[in-house]
């Protein structure tokens, strides 16, 4: 029954509680002192204000627009080529190379469209009036921002699954018991 485990439970940890507390010469206002102290942290701990959070999404959105109209370039180039090794007169595999280099434009193409509009999204929200330039002045202020940010991000969704898990593995001991 829960009850008797609880009270198992504060039996052992107040004896643990009280050899920790001894040998390293503890007290109780230590224990409130350190709670004050985490509290104190995790005030200081806030979010950065969301115009930085745009701008800083708006430099992430300008790197992958710039990705998407590299990747249009070289699929309108490898088009340019698609028949180049292609023997005369297979028909067959004219057709399949075209029809190849067609899929890679239309997605590299529609990729393209999908981050400009999302780009001009940010931008209008951010109310810029013309749009940044990779490595410009403003871009360069918040690219230095990035990388914590994407640390940040997946330290958050680490912590997510470690917690998870930590649910799982418990539900499995009550499941198996």
């Amino acid at each position: 029954n829960h009850y008797s485990e609880a009270l198992t439970l504060i039996h052992t940890l107040s004896a643990e509680l009280s050899a920790v507390k001894q040998a390293l010469n503890l007290t109780d206002t230590d224990f409130s002192q350190f709670h004050a102290d985490e509290r104190s942290y995790l005030k200081s701990l806030t979010e950065q204000p969301l115009s930085d959070r745009l701008q800083i999404r708006y430099v992430q959105v300008l790197d992958d627009l710039a990705e998407q109209w590299l990747e249009w370039n070289k699929a309108r180039e490898a088009a340019n080529q698609a028949l180049t090794g292609i023997p005369v007169g297979d028909i067959h595999q004219i057709n399949a190379a075209l029809s190849q280099a067609r899929i890679r434009v239309d997605t590299a193409y529609t990729k393209l469209q999908h981050a400009e509009a999302f780009t001009a999204h940010i931008k209008s929200q951010l109310i810029i009036k013309e749009r940044w330039t990779v490595r410009g002045d403003e871009y360069n202020k918040f690219k230095d921002k990035v990388s914590p940010q994407k640390y940040h991000v997946a330290l958050d969704e680490l912590e997510r699954l470690i917690v998870m898990q930590l649910f799982e593995t418990h539900f499995q001991e009550q499941v198996s018991k």
